[in-house]
């Protein structure tokens, strides 16, 4: 009889993703991946260190639609993870942002407020003091207006946002974290015009 695959904590195989899709397409697939790589990495749900809140401030950009932003969010953990504690660990956190958008375009421009909930899964390396992870993300948000300016509309409030980001965490504690996004964010085809925005973002956060 043939042996049965392993099927302990950590013997997963590896997971490859290729997408010759758009940048948002490409992000949901990922997200997706992740997802389910977090299931094969833990062997199932195993309950993480106790919610432990953080703060971030960041600034954001979008040359093709001449649209610049600064946010501050509010995260902290689900409680949840997959893997290592010591090593390659998944974790879920929850995300709560506002930002205020300024526009340099010349024709009408307009700053909405963008206010945000989103979900971000985290894979990272944990094994040292210096600590990098990839972020996923896919989430709602709510602005206040429908322009930037009359050459960036995009019909109604409501949007979805995803992201996918890089970062290094360090610190005594790892309680200092930097790191860059792209954030595409859209209402996923309700209603036209849906323009799109695709920011590229760095933040500083500190973890408490």
């Amino acid at each position: 009889m043939r042996p049965l695959p392993d099927d302990r904590p950590g013997c997963s195989a590896p997971v490859t993703l290729r997408c010759k899709l758009s940048p948002a397409r490409c992000i949901r697939q990922a997200a997706l991946a992740t997802a389910l790589s977090g299931a094969a990495l833990g062997g199932g749900l195993a309950q993480a260190a106790p919610p432990i809140p953080a703060v971030q401030l960041g600034y954001g950009f979008d040359t093709s639609h001449d649209v610049q932003k600064v946010e501050a969010a509010f995260l902290w953990d689900s409680g949840f993870a997959w893997g290592n504690p010591q090593g390659l660990l998944l974790d879920l956190q929850w995300e709560v942002n506002v930002a205020r958008w300024h526009s340099t375009s010349s024709n009408n421009p307009r700053n909405p407020w963008e206010f945000g909930f989103s979900p971000v899964a985290r894979l990272a390396w944990k094994r040292y003091s210096w600590v990098p992870f990839l972020e996923l993300s896919l989430g709602l948000r709510l602005m206040t207006e429908t322009r930037s300016s009359d050459d960036h509309v995009f019909s109604t409030a409501f949007q979805f946002s995803e992201y996918a980001g890089v970062g290094v965490a360090f610190g005594k504690e790892q309680q200092f974290a930097v790191g860059y996004r792209f954030q595409h964010i859209s209402n996923a085809g309700i209603k036209e015009p849906n323009p799109g925005t695709g920011f590229s973002t760095v933040y500083l956060r500190y973890r408490f």
